[in-house]
């Protein structure tokens, strides 16, 4: 199976990040399809938390704000 990882904001859900697809060997042929992977990043896209009143979103706690989608990836 095929899969794609994409990289949300965790309190909108906003794309952060679409990461390639990762294939396997059936990729390309008919009926295959891709299995997208979900993963949730920072807290809200700025055009969500410039102007959002900071009870909006009570009850909901940050994660670590870290998101691999800003950086390039490692060299192996």
């Amino acid at each position: 199976m095929c899969y794609q990882v994409i990289e949300r904001y965790s309190v909108c859900r906003c794309l952060y990040y679409k990461h390639a697809i990762d294939p396997c060997p059936s990729h390309g042929q008919r009926g295959h399809g891709v299995q997208e992977k979900t993963v949730l990043v920072g807290y809200t896209c700025s055009s969500h938390s410039s102007h959002r009143p900071e009870t909006a979103y009570a009850g909901v706690l940050p994660d670590s704000g870290y998101g691999s989608g800003a950086y390039p990836p490692a060299q192996q």
